[in-house]
Formats: structure tokens, sequence, C-alpha cells
């Protein structure tokens, strides 16, 4: 029998009602990762044993008291954490940040400025590249201890970090083959 390289443990991914989930879910299988969608409601005590946990986006605005909720001890448990889109506004909002209605909604490919490659989802990638977007809300105040790591001409908080937490948050969609590296910033993370 020939030895098999042992996957790495499971992503879990919180489904914010975006429709890209499970093309995240593949996307992270891809990277040589079991992936598993669970609902965003999921308490934070049954997530423990992830290697990490990507927030999907989803089409609400954090703000709407209908939108869908985390539970935000998963910020204690000491996992990665990857937002994509909405996910990264309620990790944002979740945080102490704001969010606010962004001043030009993003529908479609943007061209993304890498600020700082000292991030464990920026470090190798060209110092701009296209992304796509699909937001109305942004990240108008990132929360303490993160920091900008990549911009766009209609969306100054693009990407940001906080390594020592091992937090991460992406206005734009690296799921998606629209998005230059994309697959890369995922295997980054993983």
């Amino acid at each position: 029998m020939k030895n098999q390289a042992k996957p790495k443990q499971s992503i879990v991914i919180l489904d914010f009602g975006g429709q890209y989930a499970h093309l995240i879910g593949r996307r992270i299988r891809e990277c040589g990762a079991y992936s598993q969608i669970c609902d965003p409601k999921t308490p934070a005590e049954d997530l423990k044993d992830a290697a990490g946990i990507i927030l999907s986006g989803g089409p609400q605005s954090v703000y709407d008291p209908e939108s869908p909720q985390g539970d935000p001890e998963i910020f204690r448990l000491g996992i990665p954490v990857l937002g994509i889109c909405y996910g990264l506004q309620w990790m944002t909002k979740a945080l102490g940040g704001e969010v606010r209605q962004g001043k030009v909604k993003e529908y479609g490919k943007a061209t993304l400025r890498v600020l700082d490659r000292t991030s464990k989802i920026t470090e190798e990638l060209p110092d701009t590249f296209t992304a796509w977007m699909s937001h109305g809300d942004e990240a108008s105040l990132l929360p303490e201890g993160f920091s900008l790591v990549a911009t766009s001409d209609d969306c100054k908080n693009a990407a940001f970090a906080d390594e020592q937490r091992k937090f991460y948050g992406v206005q734009f969609h690296p799921e998606v083959v629209h998005t230059d590296c994309g697959q890369q910033i995922l295997e980054q993370f993983t």
C-alpha cells in the first residue's frame, strides 16, 4: 500500500448565506484540507477542534436586524479565522471595528494593491492583482490589533490581518476564478 499524505485538519466554513459557500469548500479541499459547511449560529464550543474557520459572504448588511450572526466566542478559541466579504464585515463588527455603507458599491473586477507582504495571506503575492468584489458595505474602522494589507481604489480596507491572533479579512472573493491569486490566498490561510 502506498504512503498517502495525510490531509490537514478540517476547515469549517460558516455559511452566512452567500452563494459561494460550497465553492469555498471545494477550493479548500483543493488545498488538501477537509472542509465542512456549518450554520453561522454553530456554538464556538462545537468548533474548537477545527484547524481554521472561514466566515463566508452573504447578501445582507451586518446592521440589518435580520442578518445572520455567528457566535463571537469563536474569536477566543485560538483558531485562525478568515472572513470573506460579509464574513469580514461581521468579524469587524464583532471585534469592535466599524462597518458602513461604502461610497461606491463594488460589483465585479477591481485592482488590489498589496501594501504589506508580512501577512500570511499576502506573502508572495504580486504588487497588484485583479480581485472579484461584490459588496455595498465595507469596514471603515479596523478592530484593534489589525493592520491593513491590501487596498483598492474604491475600498480602502480591502484586506487586513491580525497576525498575532491569526485573523484575516478580505473584502473580495478569493474562491472565484475571477480573482487572480485567490487559490494561493486560500492555501496560505490553510
